[in-house]
């Protein structure tokens, strides 16, 4: 390991199954941090098929591109909540010089992510047990903060966003996807009837909170800079049986990352809404 992550890591011990610390769970998400461990003890055969009923792989394999296009030579990412890691599976080659610390908060994930990722772990790709509102790495010594509708699952989102800033270098890199509030979509769960939960706990298991605005400004209020929003997976839609459009190399989802904006009319139908900006 280079020294920026013999840094990063020098506050965390290497348990016996490759990953780095051991997370206290916030009593708030013990629930969720339950549900979470039962779903990763799940065994699964092909890994890319799971994916693709949750994210839109092309799209958000876009979306990498353009984010580690701003991240410095030999830079340093945390992916906070980066569950089984498979948004980082080309960063050897597309950017070997770059180093990726994977967060999460369940261990059974991470154990997943050691299998997804095989020969990366301990080069390039480095797995934490832990915990987004209180990380357990040094000041300032982050080129970049990724995180996947992970904080939108955090009741406390300002201390979240707060240890966030503080583990970026200046002019770090912030970016965060959520879920976002699309009213067409809320419309169709409407009219079948079917739960279309804004800001609550879903089936008493785990808390969520759809992107808005006030994020945006509480954003910019913590980092003392600007707040640039993007609407993302237009066309995929797992809620509605649309899954073959979140599948590696579907053409449907190659459109359906160019079509990635911040224009506004897009807010009606945008399965996530992201929000970016520096330290």
């Amino acid at each position: 390991m280079n020294d920026q992550i013999i840094k990063v890591l020098s506050n965390l011990t290497k348990q016996d199954d490759g990953i780095w610390g051991k997370a206290s769970i916030a009593s708030n998400q013990e629930i969720e941090y339950q549900l979470r461990e039962n779903v990763a003890s799940n065994i699964y055969q092909n890994y890319f098929e799971e994916i693709s009923k949750h994210h839109s792989i092309e799209v958000m394999d876009y979306e990498i591109k353009r984010f580690i296009s701003n991240i410095p030579s030999n830079g340093i990412i945390c992916d906070a909540g980066g569950c089984w890691g498979w948004h980082w599976r080309n960063i050897h080659k597309i950017r070997p010089d770059i180093q990726i610390v994977i967060v999460d908060f369940s261990r059974g994930n991470l154990n997943h992510a050691y299998k997804f990722l095989n020969g990366q772990i301990g080069k390039n790709i480095h797995l934490v047990h832990g915990d987004a509102t209180s990380l357990q790495f040094p000041d300032e010594c982050f080129d970049g903060y990724w995180s996947v509708q992970t904080l939108q699952h955090i009741p406390n989102f300002d201390k979240a966003i707060i240890e966030a800033r503080r583990i970026l270098k200046p002019a770090g890199l912030f970016s965060n996807y959520s879920l976002n509030n699309a009213f067409l979509i809320k419309l169709v769960h409407s009219i079948m009837n079917r739960p279309y939960v804004v800001e609550g706990m879903i089936e008493n298991y785990f808390f969520l909170r759809r992107a808005n605005m006030k994020q945006a400004k509480k954003l910019e209020s913590i980092f003392n800079n600007k707040v640039t929003h993007r609407y993302s997976e237009i066309l995929f839609k797992p809620e509605l049986k649309t899954n073959f459009m979140g599948k590696e190399n579907s053409f449907i989802g190659i459109l359906d990352s160019m079509l990635t904006s911040r224009m506004s009319f897009l807010s009606i139908i945008a399965r996530q809404l992201s929000f970016h900006t520096y330290k």
